[in-house]
């Protein structure tokens, strides 16, 4: 278990001390540049269909985890160290929680000097609504959306696929593990559209997301009260909205994070959301305890922190279960 805490410990210091750099060779955009080829190559073999974004996924899947795998494998062959320290380097490539914090503070300093058009450009940066025209409690809503959403694509399903490698095939496992999860969280970005050209080629990588995701989005929720004890918010009332709002979206699983957020937070989310040309009627989830203000995107960062640091401590602690079992 020491070896494990470690890895992830490396993971998050190098998190926090270098972020998220986007440049060129950034392995996400590597492998994004990768599945464009790969999906132009089962394009030409299977046209458009289901088992041609299938075979498309399985193939870029396969080939990241083959990546994580031999780059840790290579490393345990030059020391154990090195090979502690590779793995912990693919983790941190894998969860994104100083981004999700970043773009947060961005959004925040614009708001705080009350400059709403900077503001709405920041949150055009990490949600695909319509910015143009949100008021101050919209752009303050989409920035709480995203964290809470984005906290179980970007740090807890990682993590959890990680420790899950790790369990069945040790530090070169969790690699591939992480790799896992985030190849196919990245597919899904960029197939899983219901539009004329993704509508069949994009259903697979759409649907295993889903599957993926399904265990941490529910496994946030509990991260998510801890985290809320700690941060001395709403805990308990953030499981009652994750239990009774969860199924108040289309995707099976973000509704966990904001509906546990927005409870902890005391404040509505979701409701009515414009697109680029369609209206899109959500319910609301959470209970409007609190009218949403700046203060509230300070409050959702810190809960991003201390989720982050709960769903770790949980993890460890089942996979230790896992293991003397």
């Amino acid at each position: 278990m020491i070896e494990l805490f470690s890895i992830f410990l490396l993971a998050f210091v190098f998190d926090f001390i270098i972020g998220d750099p986007h440049f060129r060779y950034h392995p996400v955009s590597l492998l994004g540049n990768y599945a464009d080829k790969i999906e132009i190559l089962c394009r030409s073999i299977f046209g458009d269909s289901f088992i041609s974004g299938m075979f498309c996924s399985i193939i870029i899947i396969f080939t990241s985890m083959l990546l994580a795998c031999a780059l840790v494998y290579i490393g345990f062959y030059i020391n154990y160290y090195t090979g502690i320290i590779i793995s912990s380097i693919c983790l941190y490539i894998t969860i994104a929680p100083h981004s999700l914090i970043s773009h947060a503070s961005a959004i925040e300093k614009e708001l705080r000097k009350k400059n709403f058009d900077q503001a709405r450009k920041k949150v055009a940066m990490i949600v695909s609504r319509d910015t143009d025209a949100l008021d101050k409690q919209g752009i303050i809503r989409s920035c709480i959306e995203s964290l809470s959403e984005n906290i179980i694509d970007g740090v807890t399903s990682a993590l959890f696929f990680a420790v899950l490698g790790y369990i069945i095939a040790g530090p070169i496992g969790l690699a591939a593990g992480a790799f896992f999860l985030r190849s196919a969280n990245t597919l899904d970005a960029m197939f899983g559209y219901k539009n004329e050209r993704y509508i069949r080629f994009g259903t697979f990588p759409a649907r295993l997301d889903d599957i993926l995701h399904y265990i941490p989005a529910r496994l946030t929720v509990l991260a998510v009260f801890t985290a809320a004890l700690l941060g001395k918010m709403r805990a308990v009332n953030a499981v009652k909205c994750a239990i009774n709002d969860h199924d108040k979206h289309p995707s099976p699983n973000s509704a966990w994070g904001m509906a546990a957020f927005a409870g902890a937070l005391g404040v509505r989310l979701g409701g009515p959301t414009q697109y680029k040309n369609v209206l899109k009627n959500y319910p609301y989830w959470g209970i409007k305890i609190e009218t949403l203000d700046v203060e509230h995107i300070s409050k959702a960062k810190t809960l991003v922190i201390l989720t982050s640091f709960s769903f770790t401590i949980i993890i460890l602690a089942l996979s230790s279960l896992v293991i003397l079992v």
